[in-house]
């Protein structure tokens, strides 16, 4: 019985995922879930069923992992009603079911607060932290400012640029910018802001394996690799583990003084909710204040202080 009546899913099924030819149906008929099984008032669909399956399988497999589907769905409550009536722990069981749910529902319920709720740091608290902090706020890798361009090394214009990137003037960007546009690739100017190495070192196909070291020795720099010519001037630098400057560690301090503004609005809310809920009869004290984090009664704990 039970043979014939998977085959006759696994059949359906491959109609379903094959696109085989199905008789018209009424908008009505359309929207009514067709029903595989119904355990203890809870149902299996088709559609929930098709739907985990990937289009495009072999029918062979969308076959099988059709079978597997129900076959987990069935066992799962079948055997979680046997469970229920047998195991001698299900009240604790039950108990970890729910606690996990609470800790998922307010942990997702934090996350979207978190994405939606805009906070603004106030540009004097940015740099008050930073004042206090910036003998902490290192750089891991050295910081630089400049200019970087990468153009065809067949580019009859190469000899040029390369001697206004080494000038690199206000006047000698301009002409790059106005004359040469069309003929650069990439072209980054960086010489009013400092970047993270790391940031320019991936836009050339070149090792560089001391970082601090290069920098210390050179401001002009130049490869070429596959048919394009990649052009570094160098206007200054920071080397690793010097303090970051400010604009450079402002971001930073904003993300840190962000989530702590954050944190502080979940705690006020929890503190909130627990205050509402004593008020209300909801949270009752006991032996612990979760508004001040204190225990109440001291007794065994000052007995033990004692005993130590």
């Amino acid at each position: 019985m039970r043979s014939s009546l998977v085959f006759s899913f696994l059949a359906t099924a491959a109609l379903l995922l094959t696109g085989g030819c199905r008789k018209k149906t009424t908008p009505a008929e359309e929207s009514e879930e067709r029903v595989l099984l119904t355990i203890d008032g809870e149902q299996l669909t088709m559609e929930s069923v098709v739907s985990r399956i990937p289009v495009g399988i072999d029918p062979a497999d969308s076959a099988a992992l059709f079978k597997e589907i129900v076959d987990v769905w069935v066992s799962e409550r079948i055997l979680g009603e046997l469970a229920q009536r047998q195991l001698p722990n299900i009240e604790e069981i039950e108990r970890k079911v729910a606690s996990y749910r609470n800790r998922l529902i307010a942990r997702e319920y934090l996350r979207q607060m978190r994405e939606s709720k805009e906070i603004k740091v106030p540009s004097d608290s940015v740099r008050r932290f930073y004042d206090v902090h910036k003998s902490e706020l290192l750089t891991e890798r050295p910081l630089v400012k400049g200019l970087y361009l990468k153009i065809p090394s067949s580019s009859e214009w190469l000899d040029e640029v390369r001697r206004l990137m080494a000038d690199a003037s206000d006047e000698s960007m301009e002409r790059i910018e106005s004359h040469f546009g069309s003929e650069v690739l990439q072209y980054d100017y960086f010489a009013n802001v400092w970047v993270d190495w790391q940031t320019v070192a991936d836009l050339i196909p070149y090792r560089f394996y001391d970082p601090d070291a290069f920098l210390k020795s050179t401001r002009d720099f130049e490869t070429s690799y596959n048919g394009s010519t990649y052009i570094l001037h160098i206007t200054d630098y920071l080397p690793s583990g010097s303090e970051q400057p400010f604009e450079f560690a402002k971001s930073k301090i904003e993300a840190i003084l962000r989530q702590i503004s954050l944190s502080a609005y979940e705690e006020n809310l929890v503190v909130s909710l627990l205050e509402k809920g004593i008020k209300d009869g909801k949270v009752v004290k006991g032996e612990y204040d979760p508004v001040s984090h204190r225990l109440t009664h001291h007794g065994k704990l000052e007995k033990k202080k004692e005993r130590q």
